[in-house]
């Protein structure tokens, strides 16, 4: 009887464990630099949300609010593809343009999978967000022309090229993916920050070891979750707020990302 006790104590562990690590949040903060800015440039990432009842909203904008970026950026999933009732998520949204109403998205494989998909997308352009969709758009903070892209989840390896000749190399450059996978076989060299999601860090994660699995990547992957330097630019893939298939996360937290990206001398 002793072994079927502890058996419940840990399997009642697990579980308070597991809801810990898909409810509350973590904040993940990272400094970057470059010698293309002026003056610091604030961005909060959020990925992948998979409208996560479980996750305390209010607790959530707090954090975005104290980190006051000058940029909010949605790297897709934000919905999730079994989604019902897309108002939910609309309102969480439409509270972060309250906190700050230069927000860009790109969608992800969920959205495009979802059947209201179409009309989440045609809601944000509604509200005021700009949704980029092979495009890039150019915005002056603090007197640094700054150029935020954007490219589909199938973008072709064409329209990715087409899109990228837009840029003003002078400029810093982001582009948003929701997806590392085509940044990383299409990618020009303009880039100088491509933020991400689309991993969930692999959900599942081991010591030392890192992701189990991750889409398009297959078992282990390299390109799972956090900083990667490919020459001149800097790949960050958020593991995001919310889960696919089943509500399971391990030594992998859902999280949002607060960036700063800081000026240096040439």
């Amino acid at each position: 009887m002793k072994w079927m006790l502890r058996l419940g104590i840990l399997l009642i562990c697990i579980l308070i464990y597991n809801y810990i690590e898909i409810s509350q949040h973590y904040v993940n903060e990272l400094v970057l630099y470059t010698s293309k800015l002026t003056k610091e440039l604030r961005i909060t990432q959020i990925s992948d949300y998979h409208d996560n009842h479980r996750i305390n909203k209010e607790n959530l904008l707090n954090d975005v609010k104290e980190f006051n970026p000058h940029i909010i950026v949605i790297t897709g999933d934000f919905i999730d593809s079994s989604t019902k009732d897309i108002n939910p998520t609309l309102n969480l949204i439409n509270s972060l343009m309250e906190i700050n109403d230069n927000i860009f998205f790109v969608s992800g494989n969920h959205e495009l999978g979802n059947i209201f998909g179409i009309k989440f997308i045609s809601s944000l352009n509604d509200m005021g967000v700009q949704v980029l969709e092979n495009t890039c758009s150019i915005i002056d903070i603090n007197g640094d022309k700054i150029n935020i892209c954007g490219v589909d989840f199938y973008v072709t390896q064409k329209k990715y090229e087409d899109t990228l000749k837009q840029v003003d190399e002078k400029n810093y450059t982001i582009l948003l993916s929701h997806s590392p996978n085509r940044p990383l076989y299409y990618m020009v060299g303009k880039e100088d920050l491509i933020l991400a999601g689309h991993t969930h860090g692999g959900q599942v994660r081991l010591p030392f070891i890192g992701a189990i699995i991750s889409p398009g990547q297959d078992f282990f992957p390299k390109y799972d979750k956090g900083l990667f330097e490919i020459e001149n630019t800097v790949l960050y893939i958020d593991s995001g707020l919310g889960n696919s298939v089943f509500p399971i996360r391990m030594f992998n937290r859902v999280q949002i990302s607060n960036i700063i990206i800081k000026q240096i001398s040439n």
